[in-house]
């Protein structure tokens, strides 16, 4: 199986080299948003220990992907895929082999006033600004339960457009932070042959139990939701889908962008640079919120236990719990050892949402 992504590899450096304009299918324009979160501004002039006050601004982050198809791309992908997988879905290899648009200027609107920012080499929207109490207040739409903001980005010509959403995270409250690959979706990160599978084709099938349960979170705890995934944005659009059908809490999505210089991508879910951002996205959180709690949830088959232990050493009044789920309830001889100096009664897993506590204190 690895010689075909090695494979895949290959050809989309010869493809950077060799093919030249006449050769290329013409392909279509789109643009992706991708939810994110706004925390509150807080000065220099504040301690660490303040938290802002109700009139405060916001801090609000945007982000998404501009990208063309590559038909020609899709359609060699698609072939070797087809080795090992059934009843591709096109359109989610189509957005997985696009081709970002690299320096293009976007213009971000429906906030008060209009502003623009260009893509980065690999098509990304990363716009971070800084907008009034007022102003959130005025375009602040029911989602989540802290609220969220809607706005849009648009090509200068205004003939591409998409939408957006942003979702409030306070300096108070209780916030699910949640892994999706084998811990609410099921992917198989193990395997190979399961990952190529649960990800280009068939219906994307949930871990029982887990949308009722964190429904539950979201009513009792009036809890916010944010997705830390290495899932990579370009499948956004599917996973929400997904999200919508089994009614999992709205929320911000935190995730990877594969690019074809990354060695494979079985490997994009292990790698030791997503631990690194997984670990940053962390810190961001509990460094933007001054006294929110935190829930966390992973899984034993990649390196969540790991990241949140270290997190809970630098956090632990702020984590509520830490719940990892396991392929079978019992099986859990490294994370006694990963856990070593977590309270038990911080910790369990899970198999399925049935496992879980409805009561977090």
């Amino acid at each position: 199986m690895m010689k075909y992504l090695k494979l895949i590899f290959v050809y989309l450096l010869i493809e950077k080299c060799v093919l030249t304009n006449e050769f290329l299918i013409s392909s279509e324009e789109e643009l992706i948003l991708v939810p994110s979160v706004a925390f509150r501004y807080h000065s220099t002039e504040m301690k660490l220990t303040d938290i802002a006050k109700s009139e405060d601004d916001w801090i609000v982050y945007a982000q998404g992907w501009f990208f063309e198809e590559n038909p020609f791309r899709a359609m060699f992908a698609t072939a070797l895929l087809s080795t090992t997988v059934d009843n591709i879905d096109a359109k989610r290899v189509s957005y997985f082999t696009g081709s970002g648009k690299k320096n293009k200027r976007l213009c971000i609107d429906g906030l008060d006033k209009e502003m623009c920012t260009k893509t980065d080499s690999n098509g990304l929207i990363q716009k971070q600004f800084q907008v009034t109490h007022n102003d959130i207040q005025r375009f602040l739409v029911p989602g989540g339960s802290g609220g969220k903001v809607e706005y849009s980005v648009s090509t200068p010509s205004k003939t591409i457009t998409a939408s957006g959403e942003i979702f409030l995270c306070d300096d108070n409250g209780i916030s699910v932070i949640s892994d999706i690959d084998d811990t609410i979706k099921i992917t198989g990160v193990t395997s190979v042959r399961s990952v190529l599978r649960n990800t280009f084709s068939g219906e994307y099938k949930s871990v029982p139990g887990m949308s009722e349960l964190y429904r539950h979170y979201e009513s009792v705890y009036n809890a916010t939701f944010h997705y830390l995934t290495a899932s990579p944005d370009q499948l956004y659009p599917f996973l929400r889908e997904f999200f919508d059908r089994e009614h999992f809490p709205l929320g911000s999505y935190h995730m990877r962008h594969f690019t074809w210089f990354d060695s494979n991508f079985i490997q994009f879910f292990r790698s030791k640079s997503f631990m690194r951002q997984k670990t940053n996205i962390l810190h961001m959180f509990f460094q933007q919120t001054r006294s929110r709690k935190f829930i966390l949830l992973g899984d034993i088959f990649q390196k969540d236990p790991e990241i949140y232990a270290n997190i809970y050493q630098q956090y632990p009044d702020r984590i509520l719990k830490i719940f990892i789920r396991v392929s079978k309830l019992g099986l859990a001889n490294r994370l006694t050892q990963v856990f070593n100096n977590i309270p038990k009664e911080k910790w369990t897993t899970f198999v399925n949402g049935n496992d879980l506590p409805k009561d977090i204190y």
